[in-house]
């Protein structure tokens, strides 16, 4: 889910797509970790979008370089530059409410060993692959958004290493065997939420195959888009958040959102522009990845203190409240860590590259 600074001009209404998808995920993630009233009940669909919203960024920003020399290595080192600071963080704020609930209380938790050894896995953007006491058989315990990550950086090492260069038509076969898949995985567990866990890790595969193949071939279609007005941001905008929010939870009717609706809301915010549409939508974009990267640790520690101090397992609407502390907390992130971290990760990298000693003649 994470921008490329080389789209901002020609695409920036992109940004504020991502910022309303990442709003959405936290809102969702209030209702189901929480226990407060729903407010996103399809919210976690926002993923599919982050996904599509992947394809067609990562084509625009590296499809050109990779086909004129750019090397699957610096390729690589980027994306990984680019999502580890928000990892590591996330990991080890989520490892340190586990290890809290330990303490607190060990009946209900996983044990050190699963704690410990399934941190160190998320902490390298690894799945851990047993089922524990407390979380189950969830890929990402320490933080579970990491499971759309995980995914994604797959599916972007995947297209640059062996579909930068195949045409149209093989894209389009592979949606459509990905769309097959897809529906096929989503009838048998009877929801389009799946990839968080490893029962439905290949619903996971077809969810993150699909959409960024849609990004891919919206972008490599996109000169014959044609331009438009105002009115395809406002609509792009409202779809995305009427796909969101309205609460139908029949997979006939996320499969129809994912495979019709989401497609033509990228396709309209890519021929939108730069629409300013919200207000704040540039700095909802500019926090969107900490927001999601983060949120979820802190509303697993207030709901648990919650739990703790007042004896009630669901909260209500004050929960909400949590929105502006998330969100400004993502805000500090981003100013004073995200990008320390990762100029520090990249002289850690130009340093050792120039180490290496030379070979050959």
């Amino acid at each position: 889910m994470q921008s490329a600074n080389s789209t901002h001009d020609r695409y920036g209404f992109l940004d504020e797509m991502r910022g309303i998808a990442a709003m959405a995920v936290l809102i969702f993630h209030i209702g189901t970790r929480t226990g407060a009233p729903p407010l996103a009940a399809n919210g976690y669909l926002a993923v599919d979008f982050f996904f599509m919203l992947s394809g067609f960024v990562i084509a625009e920003a590296y499809r050109a370089r990779l086909l004129n020399g750019m090397t699957f290595g610096d390729f690589a080192t980027k994306r990984i530059i680019r999502v580890a600071p928000i990892i590591v963080l996330g990991v080890l704020m989520g490892a340190a409410y586990l290890l809290a609930r330990w303490i607190a209380v060990p009946a209900r938790s996983d044990s050190l060993q699963d704690i410990l050894a399934s941190a160190a896995l998320n902490l390298l953007l690894l799945p851990k692959w047993w089922q524990a006491s407390a979380t189950g058989w969830e890929l990402f315990p320490a933080d579970g958004p990491l499971w759309s990550l995980f995914f994604e950086i797959l599916v972007n090492f995947a297209w640059a290493g062996f579909l930068v260069a195949r045409r149209r038509g093989t894209l389009l076969v592979l949606a459509a065997i990905s769309l097959i898949a897809l529906t096929r995985l989503a009838g048998i567990h009877g929801t389009m939420d799946m990839g968080w866990n490893l029962p439905t890790f290949t619903g996971g595969l077809a969810r993150v195959s699909f959409g960024f193949l849609i990004g891919l071939l919206i972008h490599a279609f996109r000169q014959a888009l044609p331009k438009a007005g105002a009115w395809a941001s406002y609509v792009a905008a409202l779809l995305l958040i009427l796909s969101l929010c309205l609460p139908i939870n029949d997979v006939r009717w996320t499969l129809f959102v994912t495979a019709i609706i989401l497609p033509c809301t990228l396709v309209l915010a890519v021929i939108a522009g730069h629409r300013t549409v919200i207000p704040g939508g540039r700095f909802l974009g500019a926090v969107s990845y900490p927001v999601y990267g983060l949120h979820v640790p802190i509303l697993a520690l207030y709901s648990g203190g919650f739990e703790r101090f007042t004896g009630l397992e669901r909260t209500g609407w004050e929960a909400y409240l949590l929105i502006p502390v998330i969100v400004g907390f993502a805000w500090l992130i981003t100013t004073r860590y995200e990008g320390a971290a990762r100029n520090i990760l990249q002289e850690h990298i130009a340093r050792r590259t120039r180490a290496q000693p030379v070979t050959g003649a």
